[in-house]
């Protein structure tokens, strides 16, 4: 239902806009399939939404449905997400520019390691494994920890993250760094040294030499 709400909102934001001709896209099969009359509406509580859109349909000259994979939907995952972090005020307007980024994804992700001395995931997993948040969280940022909670899962002590296709995803900096440093290349070298081997061997993260180096300290051979 969440999505039918959801799709009614920003058709009836459109109607408020003059829009003339909509494209409406949507990552859920049933409902995209159901609004382009492609498959009935069964389900009683679905009923009445689907009536509600169809008499929006109405307002415009032309209107569509286009179903989206998930993956391919990041957008609408980004706008949830920024929604759920956003305190605004009711009835009040507001603008979000949209910007392209002038680098790379991968230049820009969150490092391995925050400033905290925990890894960037600490809060989803202390969320998962005994449902607490951090201490200093509002209500807003407990609501962002639940929504990026529900991408991972802790299996045999072992946080993944659940992809598109439902792959478990695993994230393993720390055990590339200590194969790089200990087994695979056999040898201790500098940070610099090290990251560019990790390069060549095809891993990546934005702090990856800062991070190397903090975990060659560490080692009581070098």
């Amino acid at each position: 239902m969440a999505e039918y709400e959801a799709c009614a909102m920003g058709i009836t934001m459109a109607i408020k806009h003059q829009v003339s001709r909509l494209k409406v896209f949507g990552d859920l099969v049933l409902m995209i399939y159901q609004l382009y009359g492609e498959w009935e509406t069964r389900d009683a509580k679905l009923v009445p939404y689907n009536v509600h859109i169809m008499a929006l349909k109405e307002h415009f000259e032309e209107i569509s449905f286009h179903y989206v994979p998930r993956d391919e939907n990041q957008m609408v995952d980004a706008l949830a997400t920024l929604s759920a972090m956003l305190q605004a005020n009711r009835g009040k307007e507001m603008t979000i520019h949209v910007r392209q980024q002038t680098k790379m994804a991968h230049c820009q992700q969150v490092g391995e390691v925050e400033i905290d001395g925990q890894p960037w995931y600490h809060d989803i997993r202390e969320y998962l494994k005994k449902g607490v948040y951090p201490p200093e969280a509002i209500e807003n940022d407990k609501r962002s920890l639940r929504r990026l909670a529900a991408d991972f899962l802790i299996s045999r002590a072992i946080l993944y993250k659940k992809s598109a296709n439902s792959t478990l995803l695993h994230c393993e900096a720390q055990e590339i760094m200590e194969e790089a440093h200990e087994v695979a290349f056999g040898t201790h070298a500098n940070g610099h040294a090290l990251a560019h081997k990790i390069l060549q061997a095809g891993y990546y993260w934005s702090k990856m030499e800062s991070d190397y180096c903090q975990h060659k300290r560490r080692c009581m051979k070098c």
